[in-house]
């Protein structure tokens, strides 16, 4: 394996002045974009999108007590960011500021992930209630929720800082999302095929037998995906690089919690982003899952509706760097969050339709072929949503340097993101006490839950998380960079940064 590079005796890159519109050079090579590919797509490789059916089903955690725990993890989670983001910005090592959390991950950060898997063979056959296994299942959580921000950090503030071009950052994130769609969803999609084979055998196995295969192939999935993904990441922090060099970096000192409050306070598009979220956070949280897995009985919903619609999303990618140059941020922000809204609530009312004595929300064809439709529609802007939801908040960071002179990507993070957290957790709680009071109850076959409680998470799934959600649609109108600003800013930078190269350069020499 090759040695990782370094800088301590090579003089600073010069980054060369840049606007939005050209590329001046290309920083990072043939090998760091494979890795940077393959990066995004470990983010997604994984068994997440069943992690409701493992708590509910194979864990066996209530929803009751999933709502009460949801409180006391979040304020760990917020305590420990603030702790984790100050840590994070004291690094300052010859490989870089994010690159060696990345590296050591697999260390401190995967074996502990894997023990999630192992819960059920340790608690198999408690009740719902059963308190030992819930704290366990707290605790743990909890400790990979501070392993979790410190590798998030990390792999935000590599992707922020590895080329100092914004033009080439955003063809890298398109890149990255394209390609990425051919193999992220692959383990999930075996895996839901897998779970539906299973969960079908009702005629030939007894509930607890399809429990106990469901628990293996969990295992095994789980901590396979794991595995990859951490090998993934790994690979691009050794061959990947910090390019940026931000104004910060002529300090002596990083900046402080107090300073990093300041440039939050300063940097307008981040606050109204981080508001956004915050807003967005009170929402109802979808129920997608849970309606497609306990209603419908059919883990591969997703998968199978899905199909006509993926042709339109590779072709979608090629339209995000023209319509990037066309419009502003502040318009494809809107258009790529909020466009798809209104179908979610026709959705629902065409699901109240009743064919054979049934409404459609019960029948699975009907439900398949509206979704269809929906995603057609949906693939349209869908990659514009991924990749422009990634490139604001790194042009948000780079506009907080514009303006205070510090970047801080760590911190001025977690200060953004942690009200937000506050607010999630409030939706999450809510979420999971309305999804009791309806009679949801974990544990139960598909069949086994009433009409009235099978409409209740449809409309949990449509119409409820669409209609509180769009109170995070107000910040987004007060979003302040367009596109004159945002071609000043990085011409501007770009010649700032040059000049701090030189001057570090300069004192290297000497």
């Amino acid at each position: 394996m090759a040695e990782p590079e370094t800088n301590s005796s090579e003089s600073v890159p010069s980054p060369e002045p840049t606007q939005v519109k050209t590329k001046s050079k290309r920083y990072v090579g043939s090998r760091e974009t494979l890795a940077y590919i393959l990066f995004d797509v470990a983010a997604s490789v994984g068994i997440g999108k069943q992690g409701g059916e493992f708590t509910d089903r194979i864990l066996n955690i209530s929803k009751g007590w999933q709502a009460a725990v949801t409180p006391i993890t979040t304020a760990w989670d917020i305590i420990n960011d603030l702790f984790v983001a100050a840590f994070v910005e004291k690094t300052r090592t010859r490989f870089g500021k994010f690159r060696p959390w990345l590296i050591a991950y697999p260390i401190y950060g995967i074996p502990m992930t894997m023990m999630s898997y192992l819960l059920p063979y340790i608690f198999w056959g408690t009740d719902a209630g059963f308190l030992p296994k819930i704290i366990t299942w707290a605790v743990l959580n909890m400790f990979n929720e501070m392993t979790g921000t410190l590798n998030g950090i990390c792999r935000t503030g590599m992707v922020v800082n590895i080329t100092p071009d914004p033009g080439e950052r955003l063809l890298l994130i398109n890149k990255a999302n394209f390609w990425s769609m051919f193999g992220e969803e692959l383990p999930q999609q075996i895996f839901s095929i897998l779970m539906d084979v299973i969960a079908r055998q009702t005629a030939k196995f007894t509930k607890e037998m399809i429990n106990l295969k469901m628990r293996r192939w969990f295992l095994i999935f789980g901590e396979g995906t794991i595995i990859i993904s951490g090998l993934f990441s790994l690979w691009f922090a050794w061959v990947s690089r910090e390019r940026v060099v931000g104004t910060e970096q002529s300090r002596e000192k990083p900046p402080t919690i107090r300073e990093s409050f300041i440039a939050l306070r300063k940097n307008r598009p981040l606050f109204m982003l981080m508001i956004s979220e915050i807003l967005g956070g009170f929402s109802i949280k979808g129920q997608m899952s849970t309606y497609t897995n306990s209603i419908l009985n059919f883990r591969n919903f997703g998968t199978v509706m899905g199909i006509p619609g993926a042709p339109i999303s590779y072709i979608a990618y090629a339209w995000v760097p023209p319509l990037r140059r066309k419009f502003s941020t502040k318009f494809l922000w809107l258009a790529g969050n909020h466009i798809m809204q209104p179908f979610n609530i026709i959705i629902y009312f065409l699901g109240l339709i009743r064919r054979k004595g049934q409404p459609l929300f019960l029948q699975l064809v009907p439900m398949l072929i509206i979704y269809a439709v929906y995603n057609c529609i949906h693939m349209c802007v869908w990659p514009l949503n991924k990749v422009i939801g990634e490139e604001i908040r790194n042009e948000c960071i780079d506009y907080g340097e514009w303006k205070s002179g510090m970047r801080s990507e760590a911190m001025v993070g977690t200060l953004r993101s942690f009200p937000s957290k506050i607010t999630n957790a409030v939706g999450s709680t809510v979420t999971n006490a309305i999804m009791e009071m309806i009679g949801f109850q974990t544990g139960l076959d598909y069949n086994n839950q009433s009409e009235k409680t099978a409409q209740g998470v449809f409309a949990m799934a449509t119409i409820i998380p669409t209609l509180s959600g769009l109170i995070g649609l107000i910040p987004k109108l007060f979003f302040n960079i367009n596109q004159k600003d945002r071609e000043q800013m990085y011409a501007e930078l770009a010649e700032r940064r040059a000049r701090i190269a030189a001057e570090m350069n300069a004192q290297i020499g000497e």
